[in-house]
Formats: C-alpha cells, sequence, structure tokens
C-alpha cells in the first residue's frame, strides 16, 4: 500500500513539473517587450542582412538581431503592401499535443508580457487531413482593428511545427 502511495506521489510530482509553462520567464516578457516596440517603428534595431528569396518585388526577407527566448529561429519579412512582421518558429515535434501545449504556454505568456487585455480568435481548419491552427491576437478595445500578433500551428513532413508573427508598423 505504501509503494503504491509513493509512486502517485512521484507520479504527481512529475506531472506537475512538466505543466511548467517554459515561456513564463522574465527573458522572454522582456525581449518580448524590446521586439514589440521596435516593430512600432518599423523594426529598424531588429533588421539585419537582406536575404535572397527570388520573391523580391513581393516581399522582402531579412536575418534578424533579436531573437524570442526559446525560439529557433526567426525571420523579418516586409511585404511590398502591408505591415512588416518578425515571425518566430520554435522546436516541431512528432506529437500534436506537445505542440498544442507549447502553443498553450506560448499564449499565457505573450498575453502577460503584452500586459493590455487582448482578444483572441483562434481557428482550426483541415489541410491535407492535417490541422492548421491560427490564432490572432488584437486589442480588446479595437477586436476588428489589425491583429498584433499571429500564433500558427501546421504539419509538414511528419512533424508538427509552432511559429509566433509580431507584427509592427511600416515607417
Amino acid at each position: 500500500m505504501k509503494r503504491i502511495l509513493i509512486f502517485q506521489f512521484l507520479f504527481l510530482l512529475l506531472a506537475k513539473a512538466n505543466a511548467q509553462n517554459e515561456f513564463a520567464a522574465t527573458a522572454f516578457y522582456t525581449e518580448f517587450k524590446k521586439i514589440y516596440e521596435d516593430g512600432q517603428t518599423g523594426f529598424l534595431n531588429c533588421k539585419a542582412e537582406q536575404r535572397k528569396t527570388g520573391l523580391e518585388d513581393l516581399q522582402k526577407e531579412y536575418r534578424i538581431k533579436m531573437l524570442l527566448p526559446l525560439a529557433d529561429s526567426g525571420k523579418l519579412v516586409v511585404p511590398s503592401k502591408g505591415s512588416p512582421y518578425v515571425i518566430y518558429y520554435f522546436e516541431p515535434d512528432k506529437l500534436r499535443l506537445k505542440v498544442d501545449q507549447r502553443g498553450a504556454n506560448l499564449r499565457d505568456a505573450v498575453v502577460t508580457a503584452f500586459d493590455k487585455p487582448l482578444a483572441i480568435r483562434s481557428e482550426t481548419t483541415i489541410v491535407n487531413n492535417q490541422p492548421f491552427s491560427v490564432t490572432d491576437y488584437s486589442l480588446v478595445t479595437d477586436q476588428s482593428g489589425p491583429v498584433l500578433f499571429r500564433q500558427i500551428i501546421y504539419y509538414n513532413a511528419g512533424k508538427f511545427y509552432l511559429s509566433l508573427e509580431i507584427r509592427g508598423r511600416r515607417q
């Protein structure tokens, strides 16, 4: 009987440890705020050298100087029409459940870091028999206004991917 209780206790401890939000850290909040503020001036501090894509008539892509904590990579996209944005990619996984949990953790961290009420709209569609989820964040006071952030979960080549876009303004 004692052994069963010990195993149950250990299981609860491990489950609690795995449920922690890896994005809930001061470093994430600080960098997120810096990147967002830089976006309001056209990502002048974030922009590095231009990348060759072959689509320069439609958009220009740049390497970035400011990487969001826990992101694997990112880039700055400046479309010929519309607002620029940085997009960050996070570690993919073969299990949808893990990526969904990271997405929920990222959503909570974005809401905490932004520190203003956000309206969050999520939509999931099926593309090639796989779910494609988009979550848009906008100000509560201007729900029909521009999207400030966009989080996407998608499937590609046997793995699920998580990305986060931080939208900026054109200068």
